[in-house]
């Protein structure tokens, strides 16, 4: 269950930046909902939760402490490569923060859903793919 007013303004702030992404598709908010819209974009469905709180400044650890509820509502939905689980988080004054709900963690997303570069400040992140390796003696551009 949750408290408070329904997010409608940062639903209306989110539509842009979800619109960049894909397809959106509103789903109609009522007790027991999980996601507030889905984005349809080419071989991936991303479910979306809004959540309003009062401070962004916090690590990933702390996120996860604090939203625990939504988080574990959000691990209801089956997730794989092509179905993304994702909590979207507005201060106060409609900043945004974009985190990728995982299996055991949370990963940080820009505003294109990409996951941050590990050392972005504020992130600690799981290495979720190696970083190519060129044979010897390649060089960018040959």
């Amino acid at each position: 269950m949750t408290r408070g007013r329904m997010p409608v303004r940062a639903r209306k702030e989110a539509d842009p930046i979800a619109e960049k992404r894909g397809v959106v598709q509103h789903y109609q908010r009522e007790p027991g909902s999980i996601c507030d819209f889905a984005i349809m974009s080419p071989g991936t469905v991303t479910h979306v939760r809004i959540k309003c709180v009062r401070r962004l400044c916090c690590t990933i650890e702390e996120m996860g402490r604090e939203l625990t509820t939504e988080i574990t509502a959000l691990r209801i939905i089956a997730s794989s490569r092509e179905i993304s689980r994702e909590l979207w988080l507005c201060s106060p004054r409609y900043a945004w923060r974009f985190f990728r709900v995982l299996d055991q963690s949370l990963a940080e997303l820009g505003r294109d859903g990409m996951i941050l570069p590990v050392g972005t400040p504020g992130t600690v992140l799981p290495r979720t793919t190696q970083a190519p390796t060129g044979k010897a003696g390649d060089t960018p551009g040959s």
